[in-house]
């Protein structure tokens, strides 16, 4: 009779561990999701940022800029923006910054 004792403690026990390492899996997976999702929403804000400043404040060089290497270096942000900020410095005469990379047709 204390075997029987014995084997239901570990059944319930390895069950316990089951779910709990089932528990810290699913955790941890949410939280790669909620990571990627918090990356993609500050690209999505500084990206937003880059363009209203571009449109709205095109001469404030030293801030685009600043922005700029955020969103294309820092954050690897690479959408629409790349030839829209290319053409920001062609028409302001800026250097291609070492940091940003066009590799477009410049059209």
């Amino acid at each position: 009779m204390e075997y029987i004792g014995q084997i239901v403690l570990a059944i319930i026990g390895s069950a316990a561990v089951a779910s709990l390492v089932q528990f810290f899996v699913t955790r941890y997976d949410n939280r790669k999701n909620l990571v990627k999702r918090l990356d993609k929403l500050e690209r999505d804000g500084v990206r937003t940022q880059l363009l209203l400043l571009i449109l709205m404040r095109p001469d404030e060089t030293k801030e685009i800029l600043t922005i700029g290497e955020h969103y294309f270096r820092v954050l690897k942000g690479d959408w629409y923006m790349t030839s829209i900020f290319y053409h920001w410095l062609e028409e302001r005469s800026i250097a291609e910054p070492e940091w940003f990379n066009y590799g477009g047709t410049g059209s």
